[in-house]
């Protein structure tokens, strides 16, 4: 080993889990300062990305658990640093564990920040019956920050939304600071149902004067911008929609009468052409139920594994438009779930210095297709 290049000791250990990892600081003190590097620390995250490699679900709800996506052979209770079970969204390792005292933790090196506390600042010109509120948990690539979303929703005594504030935080600055309110109620369940390259997405309810219709509504967290993005063509009067990502990509999950779910894929964001219906879920293929959310690809790429009622995973094979059922051990008897990705991000460390080129360029495309997309 110590004949070989750094160059090549470096490109292999990029290549193996986070478990090996931690226990291979050990083995020499050049080789722990290599591990702990954040341009190392970076390079893990990018080939794990670029291979579709050190994958897991991140579960939630009645506890926090994780389990290896290319195995799915057992669920493993997760022992955050403070009782916790539930969890907003992942993001580059990285999740968001709404606590009492909310703090970003990575389960796989255990290590956390807490966030400051922010008072739910009650409105002055109107009663309020209720309030209520959610996170969205994002990453700026542009300027290395991790950031969240806090939208306060205030309702009246006969339970009317009325309105929300929102605020931001940045890791860098470690503060939270008011940004422009959100214009619309925000769904109940996992408000923010999708993150996607700096942009939180959700499905909200949008119209006045007794005409109603469903938007897909986007927020960046780096412009502080909101937008739309446009819908497939759907057929029928069934406006109700969630968002997810799958793959990469937008994700519209459609259910529609009789235990029906389409479910669509946006190929090129932005983009309302790209839009493409992957599968449709129905009677026989499962029985009577209610949710039905997608979760990832196999490895290769002919089925999907998708959450069926928060209570049961299964793959759908896309060419045979069969499914068959997942056995899990340990599964908790319900929960929610998300792809998340294994990784060596610190939560407890911000800043820009080894920010690779190759993040920063992928982000400056990614805003300026979108930037055309919404001048088409």
């Amino acid at each position: 080993m110590p004949n070989l290049p750094r160059e090549l000791i470096t490109d292999i250990l990029t290549r193996l889990p986070v478990k090996s990892l931690l226990r291979f600081r050990c083995v020499s003190k050049p080789w722990c300062s290599l591990i702990d590097s954040r341009s190392f620390i970076k390079m893990h995250l990018l080939q794990s990305k670029k291979t579709g490699s050190n994958l897991f679900l991140m579960l939630g709800f009645l506890g926090i658990y994780s389990v290896e996506l290319d195995s799915l052979d057992a669920a493993n209770r997760l022992r955050p640093p403070y009782s916790a079970s539930d969890v907003s969204n992942s993001c580059n390792g990285l999740i968001l564990v709404l606590a009492k005292i909310p703090f970003i933790w990575n389960p796989f090196t255990r290590k956390y920040r807490e966030l400051p506390a922010t008072p739910v600042e009650q409105p002055v010109d109107f009663e309020v019956g209720s309030a209520y509120v959610t996170h969205g948990f994002a990453y700026d690539a542009v300027n290395d920050d991790y950031r969240v979303v806090r939208v306060e929703e205030f309702r009246g005594f006969d339970s009317e939304w009325i309105r929300s504030e929102a605020k931001l935080y940045s890791s860098k600055s470690d503060k939270w600071r008011k940004i422009q309110n959100f214009p619309y109620q925000l769904p109940y369940k996992r408000a923010w149902g999708a993150h996607l390259n700096g942009v939180l997405h959700t499905g909200v309810r949008t119209g006045d004067l007794g005409y109603f219709d469903s938007s897909i509504w986007a927020f960046d967290v780096r412009t502080e911008q909101h937008y739309t993005l446009p819908k497939p063509d759907f057929t029928g009067t069934d406006l109700e929609f969630t968002v997810e990502v799958l793959g990469g990509c937008l994700c519209l999950v459609r259910p529609r009468k009789r235990y029906r779910t389409d479910v669509w894929i946006m190929k090129e964001y932005g983009v309302k052409e790209s839009w493409t219906k992957l599968l449709t879920i129905a009677p026989p293929l499962v029985e009577r139920y209610i949710t039905i959310g997608p979760l990832a690809y196999s490895r290769n790429g002919e089925e999907v594994l998708l959450n069926h009622d928060d209570k049961q995973l299964i793959w759908y094979d896309l060419r045979r438009k069969t499914v068959r059922n997942v056995s899990v051990d340990g599964l908790p008897f319900v929960f929610y779930a998300e792809v998340c990705v294994a990784s060596l991000i610190q939560p407890d460390v911000s800043g820009e210095g080894d920010e690779t080129e190759e993040l920063r360029q992928q982000e400056k495309s990614r805003v300026k297709k979108r930037e055309l997309a919404e001048q088409m």
